[in-house]
């Protein structure tokens, strides 16, 4: 059902969630999906490569995940994410670690970016994060401005699109860094259909 996933980006996909469970406090779907856009573009502003290297729509209430978003969703048996995270027991719409949390999948660099958006995201509510994607100079409200659907997501008219963020935009102004960027995508493009 998900084939657009490798084995090594859900192992690290899921251990990431293990982190947030581990140490953001409340960890609801809309915050599990700001917090996974947070982190691939903090990786590209940062290292100049992603973090997933997973596709981000452009939707109403931000950048999601697709298959994620449907995975978290009410009534969803966490087919994709159910070995790392499960529903809390009192509150369905949480979600907990279900094992231990691997490092294995993570670069030092990587753990360090975690950490930092764990920390940033601590004592914030998803609403919060829904306003940090959306800011006027965001990859999400640039890509929606962009397509023409800004308006009709802003005011509701509809919930999704199938536009993709592209954040090589991050390097707009700085050729060198989008060319290395561009490249560093195919290589981890290329590196996961590797490992499989």
């Amino acid at each position: 059902m998900f084939p657009k996933i490798t084995y090594h980006q859900l192992q690290k996909l899921g251990n990431t969630l293990i982190y947030l469970a581990e140490n953001v406090g409340e960890l609801n779907k809309t915050k599990v999906l700001k917090l996974l856009f947070l982190l691939e573009e903090s990786a590209v502003k940062k290292f100049g490569f992603p973090f997933l290297g997973l596709p981000f729509y452009v939707w109403k209430f931000g950048p999601v995940l697709k298959d994620v978003y449907v995975d978290l969703s009410e009534g969803s048996d966490l087919e994709l994410l159910g070995d790392y995270i499960q529903r809390n027991s009192y509150d369905p719409k949480l979600f907990e670690p279900k094992q231990p949390f691997n490092d294995d999948y993570f670069s030092d660099n990587e753990i360090t970016l975690l950490e930092q958006v764990a920390k940033f995201a601590k004592n914030k509510v998803a609403k919060d994060l829904v306003n940090v994607t959306h800011e006027v100079d965001s990859l999400w409200y640039k890509t929606a401005q962009m397509n023409g659907v800004l308006e009709a997501l802003e005011n509701q008219h509809i919930p999704t699109t199938d536009f993709t963020i592209d954040f090589a935009m991050l390097f707009e102004n700085d050729p060198v860094r989008k060319e290395y960027y561009v490249e560093s995508v195919e290589n981890f493009e290329f590196i996961h259909q590797l490992k499989g």
